[in-house]
């Protein structure tokens, strides 16, 4: 499989960003496991009133699918916040990420702010409370994958730009952020290409995946 830079698809509420060097095969396995994930985390919990819930059982669909999931999450929560969200988000997750991962992630924000059409699908520009999901895929030392899941919520929120991601100039915003890594190894992604595939096999799903 050929190696490919950086790419990013926006599953729902979820931007799935990719890393330089990796296989398509790679991107697409964690793709595969990111809609199972979503899917069932949709369906048990309301990640605009639960994001940490929804995160954990996110991060066990995963484990289902051969994740491991040790790392514990890192929670923040902000009231009356402006500022740049982006900064907030590299701050707090930025133990778990890569340089890689953070490439991906504004390559991926660059792509969608450029585009009228696609950010209109994004809820948190209507001006309401939402949240926002930012998974990097990456590779650690040991060519290991890794996915930083990030649930990204504001609370009160009267964005008026479409910049949704990057800079809220209102202080009457509440930001939450989590993040939790989890992590699989090649020989266990290897063992498992084949079973999440047909774990995909025959469900419909209640949400778009868009390649940006």
């Amino acid at each position: 499989m050929d190696d490919i830079k950086h790419n990013a698809t926006l599953v729902g509420d979820i931007l799935l960003t990719g890393s330089q060097g990796q296989s398509h095969e790679d991107y697409q396995f964690a793709l595969n496991c990111a809609y199972l994930a979503k899917r069932q985390a949709d369906t048990t919990y309301n990640s605009v009133i639960q994001p940490g819930r929804w995160t954990d059982y996110f991060t066990d669909v995963l484990w289902s699918h051969g994740w491991n999931r040790d790392h514990q999450p890192i929670e923040h929560v902000q009231t009356q916040f402006n500022g740049s969200v982006r900064q907030v988000w590299f701050q707090i997750a930025s133990p778990l990420l890569s340089r890689e991962q953070v490439t991906g992630v504004d390559q991926g924000l660059a792509k969608m702010e450029r585009d009228v059409e696609l950010l209109k699908k994004i809820k948190g520009t209507s001006g309401k409370p939402f949240d926002f999901k930012v998974i990097p895929l990456s590779y650690n030392a040991n060519g290991d994958l890794e996915l930083v899941i990030s649930n990204i919520r504001f609370i009160k929120s009267s964005l008026n730009t479409s910049y949704f991601f990057w800079d809220v100039s209102q202080s009457m915003t509440q930001l939450d952020v989590v993040a939790r890594k989890v992590v699989i190894s090649r020989r266990v992604m290897d063992a498992r290409r084949l079973s999440v595939r047909k774990a995909l096999d025959g469900l419909k799903f209640n949400f778009d995946a868009i390649p940006i």
